[in-house]
């Protein structure tokens, strides 16, 4: 998820400061666990106890040179009687041979990582001398019968050193990236079920108190319906008073509006009769008073001297 934003132990830590400031602590263990961070490391980077997140491996510093290495590496381990032995003579054949010293610098490869090489092979080296010396006898649980023998084994200087030389020579980068996925892959599941179980227990829980949350709402709404102030129901009466005088004004209003008109109807109906007696009046005129008129007009129009002269005529 962070593959892309997050390159190196310096922005994990940085990213890591800013979920624990925004209290997100779920990305936050979700990332350090792609990141294989220890567990206790993330809950004490979570409850304070730690400043960083985690610490910047070696893997991610660059180096000149294999000897610059391996003694920051003997200093971290702080081991002078085995470890350091170990490390002067990684140191002189570094000097000695450049291709391992190219080995020693690889990113996978710790001084660490050597000693517990060392440490398994010597293991598995005394396991065999004991088997020989003891026999291989089993008791009826399936324990060996030699489990319980005191047994030592002197192990060459040179034995020790070859070891380290085959650590180094390890082709182990797609065996260590498998390792790393399959862990990467189980922290994640197990988050994965922790969140679920999580939830699942907060699931009931959560109704619950839902439901007791709405029962006691619903009981308050009751309660306060039944218990109204009496302010308040007497403007309640006011308001349901003058919605009803309102609309008793607008059904009156509504009444001398439609009585109105009904008035003014029945006179347009009454002018009707007279205005045809009156055209019946004029269609009965004689045609001689029609012409008058238009003499009596044409006279006005003509003038006193037409007037004159029409009556000498």
């Amino acid at each position: 998820m962070y593959e892309k934003v997050i390159h190196n132990t310096e922005e994990l830590n940085a990213m890591a400061a800013h979920l624990r400031m925004a209290q997100n602590f779920p990305e936050l263990r979700l990332l350090a666990a792609e990141r294989l961070v220890p567990e206790q490391d993330v809950e004490d980077f979570i409850s304070g106890k730690r400043f960083l997140l985690a610490e910047i491996p070696m893997s991610e510093k660059k180096y000149t040179s294999a000897a610059e290495k391996l003694r920051e590496e003997m200093w971290h381990l702080k081991d002078q009687l085995f470890t350091d032995l170990v490390a002067q003579y990684l140191i002189q054949r570094a000097k000695e041979d450049i291709l391992f010293g190219f080995r020693v610098l690889k990113k996978q490869k710790s001084l660490q990582k050597c000693m517990d090489y060392i440490m398994k092979q010597a293991y598995q080296m005394a396991e065999k001398e004991r088997e020989k010396k003891f026999g291989k006898k089993q008791d009826p649980k399936g324990r060996t019968g030699n489990q319980n023998q005191a047994f030592s084994l002197g192990i060459a200087e040179t034995k020790v050193y070859q070891w380290a030389e085959e650590y180094y020579a390890l082709e182990d980068e797609v065996k260590e990236a498998k390792e790393q996925a399959k862990e990467r892959k189980k922290r994640l599941n197990a988050l994965k079920r922790k969140e679920e179980h999580r939830k699942n227990a907060e699931s009931p829980k959560k109704a619950a108190k839902d439901t007791a949350q709405k029962t006691k709402q619903t009981a308050e709404q009751s309660q306060t319906a039944g218990k109204k102030h009496p302010t308040e129901q007497k403007r309640a009466a006011q308001k349901m008073q003058a919605a009803e005088q309102k609309q008793s004004e607008e059904q009156k209003q509504t009444a001398g509006k439609n009585q109105a008109a009904e008035q003014k109807q029945t006179a347009e109906q009454k002018e009707i009769p007279d205005t045809l007696a009156k055209e019946e009046e004029h269609a009965g005129e004689p045609e001689a008073d029609l012409e008058g008129r238009q003499i009596t007009v044409f006279d006005l129009l003509a003038g006193p001297d037409a007037a004159s002269k029409g009556g000498t005529e």
